[in-house]
């Protein structure tokens, strides 16, 4: 499983690492790699508008909003 979260270093962008870490965490995966993009060339190969995004196996999954650990989880187990 692959997790990117696009987007320049904010607090929302801190709020889902932060949701997505205890995420993971509930479902009883611990060892994954979460890469955070901040290159505006990279971000736009998602053909995302708004930013923070995240993206589950090269798919985006929320672009713009702050997503809570339920909905998280609910993407990751649909994804994964």
């Amino acid at each position: 499983m692959e997790i990117k979260i696009l987007g320049k270093n904010s607090s929302n962008r801190m709020k889902i690492l932060k949701h997505l870490e205890r995420s993971l965490k509930n479902i009883g995966i611990n060892s994954i790699d979460i890469t955070m993009i901040e290159d505006d060339s990279e971000i736009q190969k998602y053909h995302v508008s708004n930013t923070p995004s995240i993206v589950i196996n090269e798919k985006v999954v929320s672009e713009g909003k702050i997503l809570t650990e339920r909905e998280l989880k609910n993407y990751i187990k649909i994804l994964t």
